[in-house]
């Protein structure tokens, strides 16, 4: 499943704004795994990265409920790795432009 360009980079943005640094915000981007045993991300900054997610969606989006109520089953699944999330994204927001 390919990544549009917008979608990427607000995914990229998001994890910077919680403190993500430059090399591992590359290896993201090139699909390494975000969350997990060997995942680049500690829990703190994984949770800040869905609640800066989520912030941004309910400013912009209609959907009642708090983006965190959305979330299908495993949470952590939905966040292995950008594509994990881009599926996420698609499925639920695919009516959302992902650009500044």
């Amino acid at each position: 499943m390919s990544i549009s360009l917008t979608t990427r980079e607000f995914i990229l943005s998001s994890l910077e704004k919680v403190g993500v640094d430059n090399r591992k915000l590359a290896a993201i981007a090139e699909g390494a795994e975000i969350y997990g045993p060997e995942g680049l991300l500690d829990s703190i900054h994984l949770v800040g990265f869905i609640a800066e997610m989520g912030e941004w969606m309910e400013t912009r989006t209609d959907s009642s409920g708090s983006f965190f109520d959305i979330l299908d089953g495993d949470l952590f699944e939905n966040f292995k790795n950008i594509n994990e999330i881009e599926a996420l994204l698609s499925r639920r927001y695919s009516h959302v432009s992902f650009s500044s």
